[in-house]
């Protein structure tokens, strides 16, 4: 081999480890901005309740970090009964929640000023505006009359209700509902925000809205967020850890990218390729990767996890077969799928 060539294999090299480790970084889905504090912010020991025979929570333990956090499960799993633990709604038989500095529910009044609840049903008043609703509710919290009506006004324009704030609920879309009771929520400033499906009834621009809010909440304004839904894409789309809920028990929890994240050895990896796509596949199965079409341009292709250099050699292979990779990417698992997993 000349030394010219050589120089061009060398740099073709650098170039594919370039593409590559560029491609990684990008599709970390910004996981370095996930809040990696250390203590959680609530914590759950040992929390049992029952209705009758019926055990909702059964020695459930879990812990809420710091950002935004998906509280998932099935219909009867627990959600309700712990989020109305939490607030004191209903006593729980045993165990405790240290919630900051605070034991629950040993402290729950003094913890309550901290904690911020949008509930999951419809909370409207008869001639009653948006205003007016707000500010009861920040009256309600302890605020002064007038800091009330201030903190109304500024909580209704961050959520988008500016212009409508002076008219009757009874008048309000679903979506602006619920836009409103996240105003309420907000009004006495809290550390903990719980959400109990807040997107329910919204149309889809509402709920892009809503969902960009809670994102903004958790990134920009150091509102820790519980999350209970049952629409799996929005946790996915703005929380940073999750907890899983069945029969009382707390079968999952951590953060959302170690749930996505492959454990498996080998990773999949989706080819889109211009050129000789057979070729291409049989070239790839000769030097022994794992290999299939999925239609005219793409191709899937199963590589050993963290291996560079196996990843550059198809690059290899391509250009020698004068195909161009135009997409590489690996496949990341949908949450829908690992949910029902964890369930079975």
């Amino acid at each position: 081999m000349d030394e010219g060539h050589a120089h061009e294999e060398r740099f073709h090299e650098s170039y594919y480890r370039f593409i590559i480790e560029t491609i990684i970084i990008l599709t970390k889905n910004n996981d370095d901005e996930v809040n990696h504090l250390s203590d959680p912010i609530l914590k759950v020991e040992h929390m049992s309740k029952n209705y009758g025979k019926f055990l909702a929570l059964n020695d459930f333990n879990c812990e809420i970090q710091p950002g935004v956090t998906g509280l998932l499960g099935p219909n009867g799993a627990g959600k309700t009964t712990f989020i109305r633990s939490l607030l004191g709604i209903i006593p729980f038989e045993e165990g405790k929640i240290q919630f900051l500095e605070w034991i629950l529910p040993r402290d729950l009044m003094k913890a309550r000023d901290f904690i911020g609840y949008q509930p999951e049903i419809e909370t409207k008043l008869l001639r009653t505006s948006a205003i007016q609703y707000v500010t009861l509710i920040g009256k309600l919290s302890g605020l002064p009359r007038q800091a009330a009506i201030q903190r109304a006004f500024d909580v209704l324009h961050y959520v988008g209700l500016e212009e409508a704030r002076y008219r009757d609920l009874m008048t309000f879309s679903t979506g602006m509902l619920q836009r409103v009771k996240l105003a309420a929520a907000l009004v006495n400033d809290p550390t903990v925000l719980i959400l109990d499906e807040p997107t329910a009834g919204m149309d889809p621009m509402g709920r892009n809205q809503m969902l960009e809010l809670i994102k903004d909440l958790g990134k920009n304004h150091g509102k820790h967020v519980i999350l209970s839904t049952h629409l799996l894409p929005d946790v996915e789309r703005t929380c940073d850890n999750v907890v899983v809920i069945a029969n009382g028990k707390n079968v999952f929890q951590g953060s959302i990218k170690n749930l996505l994240d492959s454990p498996e050895q080998e990773v999949p990896y989706q080819l889109q390729i211009s050129g000789d796509l057979k070729a291409f596949i049989d070239a790839l199965k000769d030097h022994g990767f794992k290999a299939e079409i999925e239609d005219t341009h793409f191709i899937s292709c199963w590589i050993p996890r963290d291996d560079l250099q196996l990843q550059i050699k198809i690059f290899k292979i391509a250009k020698s077969l004068k195909v161009t990779i135009r997409t590489f990417r690996p496949y990341r698992k949908n949450l829908e799928g690992i949910f029902i997993e964890l369930l079975k």
